[in-house]
């Protein structure tokens, strides 16, 4: 699987809605504010191994204790609402995760790193002295973009 982060970290105590570029120009960087350049790599480093190379371990120390992960492509397949959290708690994700076998993922890229915005948007949190996830929004929510653009999509069964 190869896919691009576009846009991919933000701290959850963060409500700024400038991008971290333009921020740093007007502003010097605060504690909580968005997340420099080689800490985003290193989330989406951490975001690789929860998703394709899974252990225990890694979310242990990774995976912040209110962590959340909605997928509308996964909900869409199970029959959970849109928008809705596919995996509402750290643990129902460490049993999914363990489920799965490993497959290969290459990020080709870091295409931004902004505060709250993009195709897969890990939100961070720094609660235990480094930088550990607490959500992940896995990709554009495209159903609700093709309702919100007037199209339709009737769910199966």
């Amino acid at each position: 699987m190869r896919f691009s982060v576009l846009a991919n970290a933000a701290f959850a105590s963060s409500a700024l809605a400038i991008p971290s570029s333009l921020n740093s120009a007007i502003a010097p960087r605060q504690e909580g504010a968005c997340l420099t350049r080689a800490e985003a790599k290193e989330i989406v480093d951490i975001y690789v191994q929860l998703i394709a190379n899974y252990t225990d371990e890694v979310c242990a120390k990774y995976c912040a204790s209110d962590f959340v992960d909605r997928s509308d492509s996964i909900n869409t397949f199970i029959f959970t609402p849109l928008g809705q959290p596919t995996f509402a708690t750290k643990e129902i994700f460490m049993a999914a995760q363990n489920a799965n076998p490993p497959f290969p993922v290459v990020v080709d890229s870091i295409d931004a790193v902004d505060c709250e915005a993009g195709i897969t948007i890990i939100g961070t949190t720094k609660r235990e002295g480094y930088a550990q996830i607490k959500s992940l929004d896995v990709e554009f929510n495209s159903l609700i973009w093709l309702l919100n653009m007037g199209g339709n999509y009737t769910w199966e069964g």
